[in-house]
C-alpha cells in the first residue's frame, strides 16, 4: 500500500519500448479534490507529442481524505525522435520527464529513470485496471495497436495479465460472490449483448465496463466497440452495442474482458468467449436476467423493450429500402450462384457424386453451408468443373454477392427428395433475384429465427408466396423466459418483416 504524505504526488511504475519508436508510461497521480491538474511530458522545454492518455481507478494507492488519485498510461513517440530533443553541439539533450502540475505546485518524474522496471507484460499483470483501460480504449485508437504486437502472440503484452484473468466457462462465474453468471452473446447484425447476473440486489454504483478483441490469425486485435448502453436491474448489469458486423467474417472467435464493479470500492475482471445466438435467443437473454420476482422481471421486460427500440430504429428503413430496391440492369446475365444450405450429414456426400452434373448446368459457382460442407464438396471438387466455397468462405461470398448476383438456393434434405421423386429439377425453384439476396442476408442478421441461414430463407419464401396484406410471419416457440418476452420479441420479428419481406410481397 502506498501512502501519500502530501496531496500532489506523481510516479512512475513502467517505462516500455514498443515497436514504431513508440513509449508506453504507466504511472499514478494525487491531487486535491476539485482542483485542475495537468499532466504533460517535457524535455526541457520542449513538450513531446503524446498520442494517447489514458486514467484508470487505482485501488492500492491512499490519497488521503482530501485527495483523489488516478492511474495513468501515456503512449509518447520515442524521446529520443522528437523535433528539438536531440544531442548536438552544446551538449546532450534534456532528458524527458512526466509532471504535474496544478497552479504554482509542481511534480516531476523522469522518464528515463534507470530504476524504473521495463517489463511491461509483467507490470500490466500487475496492474489489471491499467491492462483493462488499455484494452478498452485500443478499439478507438489504433497507435495502442502496437501492445497486441509486442510479447507473446496472440495477446502481445496482455499475454499474462489475461492469463491471470478468471475466465468464465459457460455462464457461471465461480468465486466471486454476489456475481453468479455472465452471459456474452453476438447476433449476425454486429450486437454485443453483456449480461450480468447477481444473487442479491446491486447498489446504484453497481459498474460494467467491456474491452472486445478479435482472434483471427496469430495477433488478436482490438475490435472497435462504441459506448455500450448499460441498464441497472435489480439484481442484473445489461450492456447492449454494437461494432461493425463485418469483424464476423474476419475473425475465427472473440474474446471480451469485462470490468465489474459489484459495489463501491470493489473491482474484478472476468473473460469470457461470445456466444453467437439468433435473434429469439439474443432478446430473450435480457430478461433471464430478471426471474427473481415480479419487480425484477418489470425491470427486465423495460429493458428489453428499449433495445428492440434501438433495434427498429436502425434496422427497420434499411429493410424497408430493400424490399423495394430494384434489381440491377442487366439482371437476365447475372452470374448464377449455386447455394446449397443444410448439408449436414457426410452420407449426403454419395448424392452427390451422381448428381453434380445437375449443379454444374445450372451454376458458375456453387456455395455449401452445413457441418458436413467439407464431405458434400469432395465430389465437385474431384470433377473440378464448378468453382466451389465453403463455410465461412461461402458466407463471405454470398454477401459480397448481395444486391448483385441471383443464388439457386437447395436445400439439401429437399434436394434428396426430389431425386428419390425422380425429379431433381423441383429442388432448384428457389430462385432469388440480387436484391431479394441482399434482403434474405439482411433479414437473417436483424430477425433471423435460428442460427441457420435455411430457416430464414424458409421464412422469406413461405412469406413471399403469402397473399398481399396477409401477413404471414410465424411467431417463433421455443423455451422463452417469460411469455410476456416471448410476446415482445415476436412482435419484434413481425414488425422486421413486414418492413423487409411482406413489403417485398
Amino acid at each position: 500500500m502506498a501512502v501519500a504524505d502530501e496531496t500532489l504526488q506523481l510516479g512512475l511504475d513502467c517505462v516500455a519500448e514498443l515497436p514504431g519508436r513508440r513509449v508506453l508510461a504507466l504511472g499514478w497521480a494525487i491531487a486535491r479534490a476539485g482542483e485542475a491538474a495537468e499532466l504533460s511530458v517535457q524535455a526541457g522545454e520542449i513538450a513531446l507529442p503524446i498520442l494517447h492518455c489514458g486514467f484508470h481507478p487505482r485501488s492500492n494507492l491512499a490519497a488521503g481524505p482530501d485527495a483523489v488519485a488516478h492511474g495513468f498510461v501515456l503512449l509518447l513517440a520515442e524521446p529520443e525522435a522528437a523535433e528539438g530533443n536531440s544531442a548536438g553541439p552544446s551538449g546532450p539533450a534534456t532528458a524527458p520527464e512526466v509532471r504535474l502540475a496544478t497552479g504554482p505546485a509542481l511534480r516531476r518524474s523522469r522518464l528515463r529513470d534507470t530504476d524504473l522496471p521495463g517489463d511491461l507484460p509483467r507490470a500490466l499483470a500487475e496492474a489489471p485496471e491499467a491492462a483493462f483501460a488499455l484494452l478498452r480504449d485500443a478499439g478507438a485508437n489504433p497507435e495502442l495497436d502496437a501492445l497486441l504486437q509486442a510479447g507473446a502472440p496472440p495477446f502481445g503484452a496482455f499475454a499474462e495479465v489475461l492469463a491471470r484473468l478468471p475466465a468464465v466457462r459457460g455462464r457461471a462465474v465461480e468465486g466471486a460472490p454476489p456475481l453468479e453468471e455472465l452471459e456474452v452473446l453476438t447476433s449476425a447484425a454486429g450486437e454485443l449483448l453483456v449480461v450480468l447476473r447477481a444473487g442479491a440486489p446491486l447498489p446504484p454504483e453497481a459498474r460494467l465496463e467491456v474491452a472486445l478483441l478479435g482472434l483471427g490469425g496469430a495477433r488478436a486485435v482490438a475490435v472497435p466497440l462504441p459506448p455500450m448502453r448499460t441498464s441497472l436491474l435489480p439484481q442484473a448489469l445489461v450492456a447492449y452495442g454494437r461494432f461493425d458486423p463485418a469483424w464476423l467474417d474476419r475473425l475465427v472467435a472473440m474474446e471480451l474482458v469485462a470490468m465489474v464493479q459489484p459495489a463501491a470500492g470493489e473491482r474484478l475482471h472476468l473473460r469470457a468467449r461470445p456466444r453467437p445466438a439468433a435473434t429469439p435467443d439474443f432478446l430473450d437473454a435480457i430478461c433471464r436476467a430478471a426471474p427473481f420476482a415480479e419487480a425484477a422481471t418489470s425491470a427486465g421486460l423495460a429493458v428489453l423493450r428499449q433495445v428492440i427500440a434501438w433495434r427498429e430504429a436502425s434496422f427497420l428503413p434499411t429493410l424497408a429500402s430493400l424490399a423495394v430496391a430494384p434489381g440491377p440492369a442487366g439482371a437476365d446475365r447475372l452470374p448464377r450462384i449455386g447455394l446449397l444450405l443444410g448439408a449436414d450429414e457426410a452420407l449426403a456426400a454419395r448424392l452427390f457424386q451422381v448428381t453434380a452434373a445437375e449443379f454444374e448446368r445450372r451454376c458458375e459457382q456453387l456455395l455449401i453451408l452445413g457441418e458436413a460442407a467439407e464431405e458434400v464438396a469432395q465430389p465437385f471438387l474431384r470433377r473440378g468443373r464448378l468453382p466451389v466455397l465453403l463455410g465461412a468462405e461461402a458466407l463471405a461470398a454470398l454477401r459480397e454477392a448481395a444486391g448483385r448476383a441471383g443464388i439457386l438456393a437447395v436445400d439439401a434434405a429437399g434436394f434428396a427428395e426430389a431425386v428419390g421423386r425422380n425429379r431433381p429439377e423441383d429442388a432448384f425453384a428457389q430462385s432469388l433475384g440480387a436484391p431479394e439476396l441482399a434482403l434474405l442476408l439482411a433479414l437473417h442478421a436483424t430477425a433471423g429465427a435460428e442460427t441457420a441461414l435455411a430457416d430464414t430463407l424458409a421464412r422469406l419464401l413461405r412469406q413471399r408466396r403469402a397473399a398481399p396484406g396477409t401477413g404471414g410471419f410465424q411467431p417463433v416457440q421455443r423455451g422463452w423466459s417469460s411469455p410476456h418476452a416471448a410476446a415482445a420479441v415476436n412482435e419484434h420479428l413481425a414488425r422486421l418483416w413486414a418492413a423487409g419481406a411482406g413489403a417485398h410481397g
